[in-house]
């Protein structure tokens, strides 16, 4: 649903609101609960994402930057034991979920994305490119 809405002037699209506005009353709220918060933060030279990924291991999260498109993945599982039948739960909330978020951010050096997993807390940063090469990449001289 983002292509319907235009892009942000801060680089980022419309935030993802509007995406899961109708999921909201399509799927129960313990599926939503599932879905990390997000901050993202212009910091003038670059953009921070923070991500709360609680019970998350690093080996569990997938992060990509391709075609304009920021893409977080991450998966929990909850270890079960082979004894799981002998349990009395008189209530079970834990459980395994996977999920994906993507966020539209132009104008990165890809190269110099950077990010850091400490304490269930994901810390993604992403450096702006110049504007000045950014408008010369665009320039198409007319002979």
């Amino acid at each position: 649903m983002n292509s319907l809405f235009p892009v942000v002037d801060n680089g980022f699209s419309v935030p993802d609101v509007f995406d899961n506005f109708f999921n909201r009353f399509m799927w129960p709220s313990e599926f939503s609960s599932t879905m990390p918060k997000v901050d993202i933060e212009d910091k003038g030279s670059e953009y921070v994402m923070t991500a709360d990924l609680p019970g998350v291991q690093k080996e569990d999260i997938h992060l990509s930057y391709d075609n304009n498109v920021l893409t977080l993945a991450a998966s929990h599982n909850e270890q079960k034991d082979s004894q799981d039948e002998q349990h009395n739960y008189i209530r079970k909330e834990r459980s395994s979920h996977t999920f994906c978020r993507q966020f539209t951010v132009r104008n990165i050096q890809k190269d110099g994305i950077q990010a850091a997993f400490k304490d269930g807390v994901l810390t993604v940063t992403l450096p702006k490119e110049d504007p000045k090469k950014v408008a010369e990449a665009h320039r198409i001289e007319v002979k």
